[in-house]
């Protein structure tokens, strides 16, 4: 298990331990947590003192996550320790002013900087390096849960943010990512007080050195302003154009925001055009921004004198906690000024974004409401599903298609993400482990197949159209349904037209429910004396016969597709008859027979 895995679960839980109850109620959703970072966010920028942005930080923590206590430690690199610089809600003197090596207790793990870590019950915890003089003090407070998240700067690690219960509670992963995303709004703040503070003392101690001085408080004054007005664009308008704008301007050249695959999604200014004329590959986006280096990349349309124009392009990833949303890109960040208000802009823009999900999260539950209203089939006026559809560009009588997809548990939010993006698409929503997609363009399969195989995912799935009215999509949607029955029984993978896949889903999908109910059906019954002879002599007169009926029965096409001589396939077929008996091939055996072979050939490739 890694430390940011560990940080998502709990060390150890007795069967009688109950965690805390979420520190935000489903009502308020995601949003409000998002406004309550930013209001944080914005008390913070406004500070400029050490200990008044330290006890803001500490106060806001235990507010935010409902905690009973909250401190901030400050790492003291030359002695090897962290120390707790600013508490709230702490009890005792000892805890208050607890100093400890870095590397032991969750405090001094936190501090490494490696990830954000948590346990609910510190004590008990053989996890964590324990010293016994830190062990008595925290016994001393009572405290059992601990969760932390490092802060960093610039990739240095300054200290840990925490907080603590005095009760078992285990910290959910968006309370996890709600801590990180402020512990990275408090170490932004702090490393301003700071810089802030050093600059307007070398100012007054270092007269000869004024013009440097001010120099610099001049730039850090301008990154505040910065943060304050990409906070107020936020504010007034959380999307990702504003901020986009706003690091444009303050840069004096085009920024770009790239998908966590390295496309092209927006840019400004709007006529700026790709600064990319192709997607890097994914390692060398990582690259450049773990080595802080330029991405170049060589050009293919323009050429001046005979030579190939190089494009250096600066990246910086645009993270919420552990997950990558995507890049910021320009051309002008090659001086420390302007690479410190692109990672400022990667802050703002995380946050830009997260509210644009969220704004789509409750889009995507209107969406399965609608679905879920057609596919029951309830009565609704012909005007009022107009009026629902319209929002989503569709009619009531547009043509259109539905499929269901079923992708792989680790890639179902990266999927959905790229099924609503894709051209098209009209509404998409999970029906239990499925996702159900409406789309009124025929070319969208060939699009989405072309996607998911860029991302590198598995998805198995169908679809089944046109349908002349939304009104007959629980036809469609049975149809799409048995035909992805089939592709189970076969394991089969990808995303195929329902109707290529014929009667046999239909029974496929029957025999399905008939085992949900505990009446188990063998499909396979009619040819069952053949696939045992097969199994017992070694022969394969199943896959004969099977290949058989898929060439209307021919004797010459069945040799041609099996690479068999003719009279070795009469042979076959002879084989075939002394052991299903005589009319195998003939009505009203025949269908019966062809049902089965085909059911049988599903669950077994050639190579089987």
């Amino acid at each position: 298990m890694t430390d940011t895995d560990a940080a998502r679960e709990p060390a150890r839980r007795s069967p009688t331990e109950h965690s805390s109850p979420p520190h935000i109620s489903p009502g308020h959703g995601r949003e409000a947590l998002l406004r309550a970072l930013l209001d944080t966010a914005a008390e913070l920028s406004s500070l400029q003192d050490v200990e008044s942005v330290l006890q803001s930080i500490v106060r806001r923590t235990r507010h935010l996550l409902r905690s009973d206590m909250a401190y901030i430690s400050l790492n003291d690199h030359p002695s090897g320790e962290t120390y707790i610089r600013q508490s709230d809600g702490v009890a005792t003197t000892e805890y208050r002013t607890l100093r400890m090596p870095i590397g032991y207790g969750i405090l001094g793990r936190v501090a490494t900087g490696v990830a954000p870590y948590q346990t609910t019950d510190y004590l008990r915890d053989e996890s964590i390096p324990h010293l016994d003089s830190i062990d008595e003090i925290v016994a001393g407070e009572g405290v059992l849960t601990i969760m932390g998240v490092p802060l960093l700067i610039g990739g240095r690690v300054i200290g840990a943010l925490m907080v603590a219960e005095r009760a078992s509670r285990v910290f959910s992963p968006e309370e996890i990512d709600t801590a990180d995303s402020l512990g990275k709004h408090a170490a932004v703040a702090l490393d301003n007080a700071e810089r802030y503070t050093r600059a307007l003392r070398d100012a007054e101690l270092l007269s000869r050195q004024h013009e440097r001085s001010q120099e610099e408080l001049v730039s850090r004054t301008q990154v505040m302003e910065f943060d304050a007005d990409l906070l107020d664009e936020i504010l007034r308008s959380p999307t990702d154009d504003g901020v986009l704008t706003l690091t444009a301007r303050a840069l004096g050249a085009p920024v770009a925001l790239l998908s966590a695959s390295g496309e092209q999604i927006a840019v400004a200014p709007e006529d700026a055009g790709p600064l990319l004329r192709r997607p890097p590959r994914l390692a060398r986006l990582e690259e450049a921004v773990g080595t802080r280096r330029a991405l170049h990349q060589d050009g293919e349309a323009d050429r001046r004198d005979g030579e190939d124009e190089e494009l250096d392009v600066t990246v910086v990833a645009v993270r919420s906690g552990e997950e990558a949303m995507g890049f910021l890109a320009t051309r002008a960040a090659e001086d420390p000024a302007s690479r410190q208000l692109l990672d400022h802009a990667a802050l703002h823009m995380a946050l830009a974004l997260q509210f644009v999900r969220a704004q789509e999260d409750a889009q995507h539950r209107q969406q399965l409401d609608v679905i879920e209203e057609l596919l029951t089939a309830r009565p609704i006026s012909e005007h009022r599903l107009a009026q629902r559809l319209r929002r989503w560009q569709l009619g009531v009588h547009d043509p259109a298609w539905v499929a269901v997809l079923v992708p792989d548990k680790d890639a179902d939010a990266v999927l959905r993400r790229l099924i609503r993006g894709l051209p098209g698409t009209r509404l998409a929503a999970p029906l239990g482990d499925q996702l159900c997609v409406i789309f009124d363009e025929q070319r969208w399969v060939e699009a989405a197949l072309s996607r998911i195989s860029e991302q590198g995912l598995t998805v198995r799935g169908t679809w089944s159209g046109p349908m002349s009215s939304v009104r007959a999509l629980p036809r469609h949607h049975r149809i799409a349904q048995m035909a992805l029955a089939a592709m189970r029984l076969g394991g089969r993978e990808g995303l195929v037209d329902a109707d290529a896949v014929g009667l046999v889903g239909a029974v496929v999908h029957a025999a399905e429910q008939s085992d949900a109910r505990g009446e188990p059906i063998d499909l396979t019954v009619p040819i069952s004396p053949l696939v045992a002879h097969d199994a017992q002599r070694g022969t394969e007169l199943t896959r004969t016969a099977a290949t058989y009926f898929e060439t209307d029965r021919r004797i010459d096409r069945t040799a041609e597709a099996l690479f068999l001589h003719r009279s070795t396939v009469k042979q076959r077929l002879q084989s075939i008859r002394r052991v299903l008996g005589e009319g195998w091939d003939r009505a009203p055996r025949h269908l019966d027979v062809h049902l089965a072979l085909r059911a049988w050939s599903l669950a077994h490739s050639p190579e089987d």
